[in-house]
């Protein structure tokens, strides 16, 4: 059944489980679109190198040549609380033994997890790419992006300085 939101219409969220070829569920996750959409977009981001351990388990089904199967477990209406839906299939398929690659236990990202403050500044590390750079009117020391560099903004360290330098400056004679 497919259901689309058009105008003040019904949309549904789904929530589905990937399965092996025997329909073992080793995945549940949530989609508001076409099932067989969402199934291909956890192909795609499995060959494109993606590391969580659903995709892992995809390539390995995939370079195995084995049948990839997802089923619907369950259409949540629009408004009503997908979150607890997810978190209480995938809560009642690892009593009943299945060994699911969710890495929590449903919900909406990592739900409930905080992370170390030396985990916060790792991730703040990797993220803070770039350079200081002199400015050229008053010497003082500027942080600019990666990107900003890139652009060439990188040469004042305000835009007080930036007008400074370029006041009265022609176009036909730039310096």
């Amino acid at each position: 059944m497919r259901v689309e939101k058009i105008g003040l219409a019904t949309q549904w969220t789904r929530i589905y489980a990937l399965c092996e070829p025997d329909w073992t569920p080793r995945y549940v996750g949530k989609t508001v679109h076409y099932l067989h959409e969402r199934h291909k977009a956890h192909i795609r981001d499995a060959k494109k190198g993606k590391r969580l351990p659903v995709h892992y388990w995809l390539r390995k089904k995939i370079a195995a040549g084995e049948r990839l199967c997802i089923h619907l477990l369950e259409n949540v209406a629009d408004g009503a609380d997908w979150q607890e839906r997810e978190r209480h299939w995938i809560a009642e398929m690892r009593r009943s033994g299945a060994e699911l690659l969710n890495l929590t236990s449903g919900g909406e990202g990592l739900h409930g997890h905080r992370f170390s403050d030396e985990h916060r500044a790792k991730i703040a590390a990797r993220l803070r790419t770039g350079a200081h750079i002199a400015c050229q009117v008053c010497g003082a020391l500027a942080w600019r992006k990666a990107n900003e560099i890139a652009q060439g903004h990188n040469r004042f360290c305000s835009r007080q300085c930036s007008n400074a330098r370029n006041k009265g400056a022609s176009l036909f004679h730039a310096a």
